[in-house]
């Protein structure tokens, strides 16, 4: 083969590299904006205790009275 012939070789195989590598990027971003919006839709629809961090029941062991 010519020089020219693995020029053209070598540059085709960086192309297929970095396209390779950015499409793994794009998925690697698209799952994780997809899995952080999924965490913080699921995080809004439960309310919290201001200090504990649990999930609010509803019940009080000290009602207001």
């Amino acid at each position: 083969m010519c020089n020219c012939c693995w020029l053209t070789v070598c540059i085709v195989a960086v192309d297929l590299c970095v396209l390779f590598i950015l499409c793994v990027f794009v998925v690697f971003c698209v799952v994780f904006s997809f899995t952080l919006a999924a965490g913080l839709l699921a995080r809004s629809q439960y309310s919290e205790g201001p200090a504990t961090g649990h999930l609010d029941s509803g019940f009080s062991w000290f009602p207001c009275t």
